[in-house]
């Protein structure tokens, strides 16, 4: 069964160029998202990948915030690797 593709509106990125468009969501990141865009609007097209803030991707159908992303912490604390300067091992 293929897996269903969430969609999204992008607000307030590039001083509103990109306002209103849809966008796929590709991939969570620590920081953010990454989506493919669903429409073409110059200078972008159908396709482009982009990098965006949760503030900036709507969820459609989904209070503002609820898909959780992974930060930088848990990931290094769930591998057992800290690269913050004030981290000491205890090992």
């Amino acid at each position: 069964m293929a897996k269903k593709h969430i969609v999204g509106t992008i607000t307030g990125v590039f001083d509103g160029a990109l306002d209103g468009m849809e966008a796929r969501l590709v991939r969570r990141r620590r920081l953010g998202y990454t989506v493919e865009l669903l429409e073409s609007k110059e200078p972008w097209h159908k396709g482009d990948i982009v990098h965006l803030s949760p503030a900036e991707f709507l969820i459609a159908g989904e209070p503002i915030g609820a898909m959780p992303l992974r930060d930088a912490a848990s990931e290094a604390a769930r591998s057992g690797y800290c690269c913050a300067p004030r981290c000491v091992s205890s090992s």
